[in-house]
C-alpha cells in the first residue's frame, strides 16, 4: 500500500510508483562510515560535530524542490515565527514534512542519513522522532533562542540527537552555534515557543507550569566571561551538522543585505535506550492536537508506527531490490 506522500509525489510526477520508487533509489545513499572513528569520539566529546559534502546535490535538489512546496502549503504544527511575532522577515518552521512529501519520506526512510545517526550514538537501531525544516529569509530579525531539544522532547535516554543539512551556504556568523559539551549537564530548562509565548498559537507549552524548570542559563554573557566555548562551523550545501538533543545551540537571524536565505533540513533520531516520557511542558501536547499521537504508554520504548527504526525499513528495501 502506497504511503501519502508516495502518491503526492507519483501525482507530481504523472508516474507509477515502479517509476516514482526507481527515480528516488536512483539517488545514492549515505555511506555511515562518512563519519570516522575519530569523529565519533569526537561527538561524544563536545556533543556536536560538522560533517562536510554528506549529502550528494541531486539529493539536494530533490529535497529543495520539495521545501519549496511545504512553505507554500505548510502542514498543521507549521509556525511562521518572525510573522507571530510581529517582526520583519520570514522564519518557517514546520514539522513531519516526511509524512506529506514523497522526497523527506524516501530521505528519511532509505537514504542511509538513519545509519549515520546510529553510526554516531552508537546505536543498534535509528528510530525517527521527526523532521523539521527551517527557513529564514535575508531581513529576518528573528533568532533561534538558545535552548536544548531535550527539555522540549518527551524523552527519556542519552541516545538522541538530530542530523542538520544545510540546503544553502551559511557563514558561522548565520548559522548554529553550540556551548561545547553541554550535553553532558543533565540540564532541563523552562521551554518557551520560539515567537513567544503570547504571540504563536501552535506549539505553546501551556502545560509547562506543572513543573517549574530552571531557565537557560545567559550564553551570552557566560561566552564572554571565558566559561563556555561555543562550536560553530562554515557550511556548504550538502554539509550535516549532528549534535545530541542536549546540546545548548542558537543562530541569529539574517541580515537584509546577505545574498540567499538559510534553509536547513533537521531529522531526529532516537537509539537504544530512549523510552517515551509522558511528563507535561513537552511538544508531545501540541503532536497530539494535530494528529501525531505515538500511543505509547510512559515508559515505553519509542519504536512504534510514529517512529519506527528505519535500520528495519532500508533492510527490508534492499532485500526486495
Amino acid at each position: 500500500q502506497k504511503s501519502k506522500p508516495l502518491e503526492m509525489a507519483l501525482r507530481r510526477l504523472g508516474g507509477s510508483p515502479r517509476g516514482f520508487c526507481s527515480i528516488m533509489s536512483a539517488l545514492p545513499r549515505i555511506d555511515p562510515s562518512v563519519m570516522t572513528d575519530d569523529m565519533v569520539h569526537q561527538f561524544h566529546d563536545d556533543g556536536a560535530v560538522m560533517l562536510p559534502n554528506v549529502v550528494p546535490s541531486n539529493w539536494l535538489k530533490a529535497l529543495s524542490e520539495a521545501a519549496e512546496r511545504n512553505l507554500s502549503n505548510p502542514g498543521p504544527l507549521c509556525d511562521e515565527h518572525a510573522h507571530a511575532a510581529g517582526t520583519g522577515g520570514r522564519f518557517h518552521d514546520d514539522q513531519f514534512l516526511w509524512h506529506r512529501h514523497g522526497e523527506f519520506e524516501e530521505y528519511v526512510l532509505r537514504s542511509g542519513v538513519g545509519a549515520l545517526a546510529a553510526r554516531a550514538m552508537r546505536s543498534c537501531t535509528a528510530h525517527v522522532l521527526y523532521d523539521q525544516l527551517f527557513v529564514k529569509e535575508p531581513g529576518t530579525a528573528a533568532k533561534t533562542p538558545w535552548h536544548n531539544d531535550t527539555s522540549y522532547w518527551h524523552l527519556r535516554g542519552e541516545q538522541v540527537c538530530s542530523i542538520w543539512l544545510a540546503l544553502d551556504e551559511v557563514p558561522r556568523e548565520r548559522g548554529l552555534s553550540y556551548v561545547k559539551s553541554s550535553h553532558r549537564w543533565g540540564l532541563l530548562h523552562r521551554v518557551t515557543n520560539f515567537s513567544g509565548d503570547a504571540h504563536s498559537e501552535r506549539n505553546v507549552y501551556r502545560d509547562a507550569q506543572a513543573t517549574p524548570l530552571p531557565p537557560v542559563p545567559d550564553v551570552d554573557a557566560f561566552v564572554a566571561s571565558g566559561e563556555y566555548e561555543l562550536l560553530a562551523w562554515d557550511m556548504q550545501p550538502g554539509d550535516v551538522l549532528l549534535f545530541y538533543s542536549a546540546m545548548l545551540h542558537g543562530a541569529p537571524g539574517v541580515p537584509a543585505d546577505a545574498p540567499s536565505r538559510r534553509r536547513g533540513y533537521a531529522t531526529r533520531w532516537c537509539g537504544d535506550d530512549i523510552v517515551f516520557d509522558d511528563r507535561p511542558g513537552t511538544m508531545h501536547t501540541g503532536w497530539k492536537a494535530a494528529g501525531f499521537d505515538n500511543g505509547l504508554r510512559n515508559g515505553e520504548s519509542i519504536g512504534c508506527t510514529l517512529h519506527p527504526n528505519v535500520l528495519e525499513i532500508s533492510a527490508r528495501s534492499a532485500a526486495s531490490a
